[in-house]
């Protein structure tokens, strides 16, 4: 290599060495953050989602109590409906039988009608003949 060369390069890494060994003292580096408004936007959706999450909680455990009595009393209701259904189907029957009476007191009512005319008619016979036997001398 060339002279001017070789020592140029010596002359580059005494400095380098030199560099090497010395020893800078540490710079204590505060970085202040501030809160943008992204930042503030989330704390406060999450403070609005806890108390969303404690409402929830809350109207959870009402439910639940307004639930266990109607529970209880899901099995009385089921059972008044039965009830309901089976009294219908009876007065349903009961409402043919009704219609079938009726047709019967119908017929009733226009035999009755019947036999009172021929009562009619024998009465007048009866009250002839007896006008008959008061007329004839003995």
């Amino acid at each position: 290599m060339n002279q001017p060369l070789e020592n140029r390069l010596r002359h580059i890494e005494e400095r380098l060495n030199t560099v090497e060994q010395q020893q800078t003292e540490p710079i204590k580096v505060t970085i202040e953050r501030r809160q943008t408004d992204t930042e503030r936007t989330l704390d406060l959706h999450t403070e609005m989602l806890k108390e969303l999450s404690t409402q929830s909680a809350r109207h959870t455990q009402a439910f639940q109590k307004v639930m266990e009595p109607l529970n209880a009393h899901m099995g009385a209701i089921s059972a008044v409906q039965a009830d309901v259904i089976s009294l219908k189907a009876t007065q349903s029957d009961h409402g043919e039988l009704l219609k079938e009476h009726s047709k019967h007191f119908d017929k009733l009512e226009k035999t009755q009608n019947e036999q009172g005319q021929k009562l009619d008619s024998i009465q007048k016979q009866l009250t002839q003949i007896v006008t008959l036997l008061q007329q004839k001398p003995s």
